[in-house]
């Protein structure tokens, strides 16, 4: 029997026979089907007609919760009214001016007014592109070419982000000093050399790496949120330890914010008490249009500045565009202290609730994160780095797939890898659904995780 002919998968296919159909014209359009690779999964994902707050509708007509919300992008949900309010204001008045509007300012003086790193800031299309230009700024300003990265680190679709994102045991090296390590078949020898790859949560490794390589280092970038590997949080020794060394040694500490933003009202970096150079911004400043964003101290921002001897170009056509803004501002102002914390304990109840019905079940498996992030691992001990959650993805096998399609089944959403965020739309009616769709899916996995996967068998 393959994979895909497994009756959990047949399951999942009688489940959405149109969103099948729509996938195989999708198939004559795009290569395998796919135009985003992180929202691909196996057999095929759902097509989505409609969303609202935080419930989405597939072409088949089953009404799903999402606890995915664009892979964390949509801290309020879909269509939240205020949000869609002004984005059709705007519309009528035109959505990209090639100039300054309003709500930009308005936004950035938001940002800049919660996150303690963020003196100054410039809006970008992507959070890619925001890590990108967080690089450049800081190879001008210290001259040298160099990053180091944490291994199982993401920073975005370009090859320097993505060296060593997925450390496979048979090529990874030993953990004192990791391999740098290509994500693809795209990837030039140039950048495997610029990038030093750096252990995550371990202190002392990492500083030993950074006085090795402290002269040729511009930056060292650091998610403090491992984010596509387990949701594992930093620790703030470790953090710190980062920010000690790049102070002694002339090098910009930049912050991955993306995700991690969400986790508190002044971000993770507030939360934990370590100040970064340099931050990088994305998904919910943009109210769930495309956005992303850098800041920082204001001496390092200044190389951006057009009145700069020798600036630091960057020029992005939709960077900043009004309609983004317009959904952004009332986004960022409608998440307050308040939502904010009302969100992470909401994912509180959700991480107990998936650990009790893991144990309930007799199945080895977890829910770990921080804030209102979480993501289900199959681990007998809590994730330290992403060795952890890739080791236990190879013990797991196809079973988190399976859970995966199972849940979509009895109507709760998430990311494949098994990732689950709360938003605003959300009550503990919605967490309480969750639970109870997880418990339902293990009694019904249980008997293929004896035969095909005994290791999970508590």
């Amino acid at each position: 029997m393959t994979q895909d002919e497994h009756p959990l998968v047949t399951k999942y296919r009688e489940f959405s026979p149109a969103s099948e159909a729509l996938h195989e014209r999708a198939r004559k359009v795009f290569p395998g089907g796919d135009t985003r690779s992180s929202a691909h999964f196996a057999p095929y994902p759902l097509t989505i007609t409609e969303a609202s707050g935080c419930v989405m509708k597939d072409a088949d007509g089953h009404e799903v919760l999402d606890f995915m919300n664009n892979f964390t992008s949509l801290v309020h949900g879909h269509a939240r009214p205020e949000i869609v309010e002004s984005v059709q204001k705007q519309i009528a008045l035109g959505s990209a001016y090639g100039a300054t509007s309003q709500n930009q300012i308005d936004l950035a003086e938001i940002i800049t007014e919660r996150i303690p790193s963020v003196d100054q800031m410039r809006f970008t299309s992507s959070g890619s592109e925001g890590t990108t230009m967080a690089i450049r700024c800081a190879r001008a300003a210290t001259g040298r070419q160099k990053i180091m990265k944490m291994e199982g680190g993401y920073h975005g679709s370009f090859e320097l982000a993505e060296v060593s994102l997925v450390p496979m045991p048979d090529s990874r090296g030993d953990l004192s000093e990791p391999n740098s390590m290509p994500l693809d078949g795209s990837f030039p020898d140039s950048v495997l050399k610029d990038t030093v790859i750096c252990p995550y949560n371990e202190p002392e490794m990492a500083k030993n790496l950074i006085e090795k390589h402290h002269s040729e280092l511009a930056a060292i970038i650091v998610e403090p949120v491992l984010g596509s590997m387990g949701m594992v949080p930093a620790t703030r020794e470790f953090l710190q330890t980062l920010r000690d060394a790049a102070t002694a040694n002339g090098i910009i500490l930049i912050f991955d914010e993306v995700i991690s933003l969400r986790i508190n009202y002044g971000g993770a970096q507030k939360f934990l008490g370590v100040t970064p150079d340099l931050t990088c911004l994305g998904k919910i400043i943009g109210g769930g249009l495309p956005v992303g964003g850098v800041g920082g101290r204001a001496d390092l921002m200044q190389l951006f500045s057009p009145d700069s001897a020798s600036p630091v170009v960057h020029a992005s056509t939709f960077s900043g565009n009004a309609l983004t803004m317009s959904a952004g501002l009332p986004a960022m102002q409608a998440f307050n202290e308040d939502e904010c914390n009302r969100i992470n304990v909401l994912a509180d109840k959700l991480r107990d609730g998936f650990n009790q019905a893991f144990a309930q079940a007799g199945i080895l498996g977890n829910a770990s994160g921080i804030g209102s992030l979480t993501n289900i691992n199959f681990s007998e001990k809590p994730l330290n780095d992403s060795r952890d959650y890739l080791d236990g993805l190879l013990v797991s096998k196809h079973i988190g797939q399976l859970l995966h399609l199972g849940m979509l089944r009895h109507g709760v959403n998430s990311a494949s890898r098994l990732m689950f965020c709360t938003s605003t739309a959300m009550s503990d009616r919605e967490i309480e659904k969750a639970i109870a769709a997880l418990q339902a899916t293990l009694d019904e996995l249980k008997p293929f995780v004896e035969t095909e996967c005994p290791e999970l068998i508590l």
